[in-house]
């Protein structure tokens, strides 16, 4: 039998909140330590990739949401994710940086194969939105101190504030379309796999990441 949907989506947020609370910092963000400069450079790359990827995914997922209304907030959210790589590549570029050789790893291709495959709308906004978004907003309020003022401040300004609407937004799909014993343990299922996705995409970072210093050490 169904939960009743406020229910349901309150337990997967908590389910959520405990997998990535019991995982090191290392697993979950892309930035643990102070940044600047090229380093600074270096650890957006992977971001703008993923801002990148999203709009074509994102995009791709207007189409399967029958909802108008939903449609149109999740076509607000194309929009967005273009201004944050539009925003993350100039500031790539002002650290020094490019994003022209940048090569996303196959944990990375894997994470955006993930949403672009997922058939429901309740497995896209419990994934993308509920799951990722909503921990987005940590990662991003982290930004505010592991980066320089300049790269901090893009963050606040341009990033953040889009990432508490479109975590919202998760939760505004869901109470639509999770209705339904199905539903739900469609949506349930799809929070495991991006999560899982998502943790293995920023544990190569991290390697590829420590790998790279000590070849410039």
């Amino acid at each position: 039998m169904a939960l009743d949907v406020d229910d349901f989506i309150d337990r997967l947020d908590a389910d959520n909140e405990a997998y990535f609370s019991a995982l090191p910092e290392q697993d979950t963000v892309y930035w643990t330590q102070k940044l600047d400069g090229l380093a600074a450079a270096q650890a957006l790359l992977p971001r703008w990739y993923n801002e990148i990827r999203g709009v074509e995914i994102i995009g791709r997922f207007i189409g399967r949401v029958p909802d108008l209304s939903l449609k149109a907030l999740v076509g607000r959210q194309v929009g967005d994710e273009a201004k944050h790589a539009r925003q993350c590549r100039r500031r790539i570029e002002a650290l020094g940086g490019s994003v022209l050789s940048f090569v996303p790893s196959p944990e990375q291709v894997r994470f955006g194969d993930l949403l672009d495959a997922m058939v429901y709308p309740e497995e896209f906004f419990a994934a993308q939105q509920l799951t990722v978004e909503t921990q987005s907003i940590k990662r991003n309020e982290l930004a505010l101190s592991r980066f320089d003022p300049e790269t901090a401040a893009m963050f606040e300004k341009h990033i953040n504030p889009d990432e508490r609407f479109h975590a919202k937004l998760g939760r505004m799909g869901l109470q639509v379309f999770a209705r339904t014993q199905a539903a739900q343990d469609r949506a349930w299922r799809a929070a495991e796999l991006i999560r899982e996705a998502h943790v293995a995409m920023v544990r190569s970072h991290s390697a590829n990441t420590t790998a790279a210093a000590l070849l410039d050490s």
